[in-house]
């Protein structure tokens, strides 16, 4: 089921499976996903199935460890920023969506244990994850975006937009089934309006995000000449026009399925990189802050680096 259709994995998922299912208060739970990685194992029905399902439980592995390592650098990089700037918005969000992004690396080895969690409670806790980093992200942008337009208040009509995003798009993610199979391996089978929902929370603010520090960009070229890019990296507009841009092309990825159903998997690679230059951007952020406290003979930093 490589690149399978939508409809070929809605075959796999059954018609009538609602009927029998157990639920989670109001969510049916489809069988398929209530089994753990070391279950899946355990069912294979002949060598080629066992092949099969092994390489997917390889293939899984393999990127749980990378999450893993990722998210474990990002908490040991985050809590050094904590103790050097305990009370700044940017190293508590470094930290949240650190310690969300391990926990859930943590929870998905942990389903290769005999007693592990299902694929279900892995789709649910990766979701979740992924909600929080998207939190943690739109925040520094949004805070950035506000210092480098004056302290405009109009940008504050996306706070609502940010709030609202988590809890819709994960009771969704959530109450859709997660099923694992020897061809799909462990996935939700979300409704087909989920993309276009997410579009409409994630695309507003992103197009505008990306607009702002494309205008920050030009005047720095207008006044810097060839010098901009590192005047650019100076005040912390480089990664804040590069993170928006890969968060763009992933909504309207996923938006128009262009790989099918598996088009959401691009949220993974997507949250991972944002996570990753996330943490990078507020530490060197921080130590730009530091050094420029250092010379000026005082602890608090310039306006624009507090990020």
């Amino acid at each position: 089921m490589y690149l399978a259709t939508r409809n070929e994995v809605l075959i796999q998922l059954g018609h009538a499976w609602k009927q029998n299912a157990t639920y989670f208060g109001s969510i049916p739970l489809h069988p398929l996903g209530e089994q753990s990685f070391y279950q899946f194992m355990l069912n294979s029905e002949n060598a080629v199935d066992e092949r099969a399902r092994m390489i997917v439980v390889l293939r899984q592995h393999m990127i749980d460890v990378l999450v893993a390592l990722l998210f474990a650098w990002n908490l040991v990089v985050s809590l050094r920023m904590l103790y050097r700037r305990p009370r700044v918005i940017a190293t508590t969000c470094c930290l949240v969506q650190s310690v969300a992004g391990l926990l859930c690396a943590m929870t998905a080895l942990a389903t290769f244990h005999p007693d592990g969690p299902s694929c279900r409670v892995m789709v649910w806790t990766t979701t979740a994850a992924v909600r929080t980093g998207d939190l943690c992200v739109s925040i520094v942008l949004l805070q950035k975006a506000y210092l480098v337009t004056n302290r405009n208040r109009w940008l504050f009509v996306f706070i609502p937009l940010i709030v609202t995003a988590g809890p819709v798009l994960l009771y969704v993610s959530w109450s859709s089934p997660a099923i694992v199979t020897a061809g799909s391996g462990c996935i939700f089978v979300y409704p087909e309006y989920f993309p276009w929902l997410r579009f409409g929370f994630h695309a507003p603010m992103n197009i505008m995000l990306t607009g702002i520090f494309l205008d920050v960009a030009f005047q720095h070229w207008r006044q810097f000449g060839s010098d901009c890019w590192r005047q650019l990296a100076r005040d912390g507009i480089q990664v804040g026009l590069i993170m928006p841009l890969p968060n763009l092309v992933c909504t309207f990825a996923i938006a128009l399925e262009v790989v099918g159903i598996y088009s959401i998997m691009v949220l993974l690679v997507d949250w991972c990189v944002s996570s990753f230059l996330l943490v990078a951007h507020v530490n060197s952020m921080g130590q730009q802050a530091n050094t420029a406290g250092c010379k000026m003979g005082k602890t608090s930093a310039p306006q624009l680096l507090i990020l």
